[in-house]
C-alpha cells in the first residue's frame, strides 16, 4: 500500500477499497462483491480520501481502504522512462562512467547520488549476475556499490539489499511551465556556464569545491547556473540539456535554493522559469524533476507549477551472497 506521505494532490491512483454504505458502488455492479476500486486523480489525501473520476467526486472513509497504489499521470511505456532516465543520466554523468552489461555506471568522487550510481538502462540490465563487476569497478575508485533503480524497469526483488530514498520523477511540457510562470516574479538572475565558489557553497557547504564543480559542470549538453544575488547569494538553480537514445532534448531542473530568511518570496520561482526559458531557448520541449517522496514541500511545489508524476525510483545498496559489497 502506498503511504499518505508518497501521495499528494493531483496524482492519478487507484483506492482498494471495502464495499459498504460509506463508500462508492462497485462500478461493475456486482451486488455480491466484497470490495472495488476507483482510478482517479487524488483531491484531498485527508480523511475520508477523496478522488476525481471522469468530473465526479467520490469520497472514501480511510477505515474502508485496503491499499493505495500511485499511478503515472498518464500511461508510460517504459521505453519512455528509458530515455528520460537517459537523459537524465547524462545531466549528471559524474566525472567518469562506463557501460556493463547494459548498466551506466557513473563515478564523481562520492559527491551527489546522482553522479555516484548505477543505472540499468538496456533491457539486458535485469538481472544481478553483473553486480560483481559493476562492485568491482567502483572499489577501484574507493566507493561505495550504489544502484539507482527506475522502478518499472526493475522487478522487486531481483536484487537483494538495503532499500534507500524514494525518488519520484515529475515531468511538465515547457509551454506548460512558461504559462503558469508568467505570474513568478520578474528578477535580476544571472545564468552562468559554471557555477562560482558562492554557488557551490550554497548548494553543498561541506563539499570540496573543486570536486563539486567538477561534476555540477560535466552535463553531457548545455548546462546553466542560475544565481540570485553576488556575495550574498539569495538563490541558486542549475539546468542541462540533455538528450535520451530518441534524440528528444528534455530540460532537467536540480540545485533549486533559496537562503531560509528569503523563502516564500518567490525567489525558487523566478529561478525556475528564468531556467525553463533558457531551456526553451536551447530546443528542450519538456522539463523534468527529480524529488525525493520525503521532500514534500518541493513535491506539492513542483504540481502546483503543472508537473506530474512520469515514474518512480529508488536507490538500493545492493548485498552478494549475504554480504553487503
Amino acid at each position: 500500500m502506498t503511504e499518505p506521505a508518497d501521495l499528494f494532490a493531483g496524482d492519478r491512483v487507484v483506492v482498494r477499497y471495502r464495499l459498504g454504505e460509506a463508500t462508492p458502488a462497485d462500478w461493475r455492479g456486482d451486488r455480491d462483491a466484497a470490495r472495488s476500486d476507483v482510478t482517479g486523480f487524488l483531491v484531498d489525501d485527508a480523511d475520508p480520501l477523496v478522488l476525481e473520476r471522469d468530473g465526479t467526486r467520490e469520497s472514501i472513509p480511510r477505515s474502508a481502504v485496503t491499499s493505495v497504489r500511485l499511478l503515472s499521470a498518464k500511461p508510460v511505456r517504459n521505453s519512455e522512462i528509458r530515455n528520460l532516465e537517459h537523459a537524465a543520466a547524462l545531466a549528471w554523468p559524474g566525472v567518469e562512467s562506463a557501460w556493463i552489461d547494459g548498466w551506466l555506471l557513473r563515478a564523481g568522487g562520492g559527491f551527489t547520488r546522482r553522479a555516484n550510481s548505477a543505472l540499468p538502462l538496456e533491457p539486458s540490465a535485469r538481472s544481478a549476475q553483473s553486480l560483481p563487476q559493476i562492485a568491482a569497478w567502483y572499489r577501484r575508485r574507493d566507493l561505495p556499490v550504489l544502484l539507482s533503480l527506475p522502478d518499472r524497469l526493475m522487478t522487486a526483488g531481483v536484487i537483494d539489499g538495503e532499500r534507500g530514498v524514494e525518488v519520484q520523477v515529475l515531468t511538465a511540457d515547457l509551454e506548460t511551465l512558461l504559462a503558469r510562470g508568467a505570474s513568478m516574479p520578474n528578477l535580476e538572475i544571472r545564468l552562468d556556464d559554471e557555477p562560482s565558489d558562492q554557488w557551490l557553497h550554497a548548494y553543498r557547504p561541506d563539499a570540496d569545491v573543486e570536486l563539486a564543480r567538477r561534476v555540477t559542470t560535466a552535463a553531457r549538453g548545455p548546462v546553466r547556473f542560475a544565481t540570485i544575488g553576488t556575495d550574498d547569494i539569495s538563490a541558486i538553480g542549475r539546468a542541462a540539456v540533455t538528450a535520451g537514445p530518441d534524440g528528444v532534448a528534455r530540460l532537467g531542473l536540480t540545485a533549486l535554493w533559496t537562503a531560509p530568511d528569503r523563502r516564500r518570496s518567490g525567489l525558487a520561482g523566478a529561478v525556475a522559469r528564468r531556467l525553463v526559458e533558457w531551456g526553451a531557448a536551447e530546443g528542450a520541449a519538456s522539463a523534468y524533476v527529480q524529488v525525493e517522496t520525503t521532500n514534500r514541500v518541493a513535491g506539492a511545489w513542483y504540481r502546483r507549477w503543472g508537473f506530474a508524476l512520469h515514474h518512480t525510483a529508488h536507490y538500493l545498496t545492493p548485498t552478494i551472497e549475504g554480504n553487503a559489497i
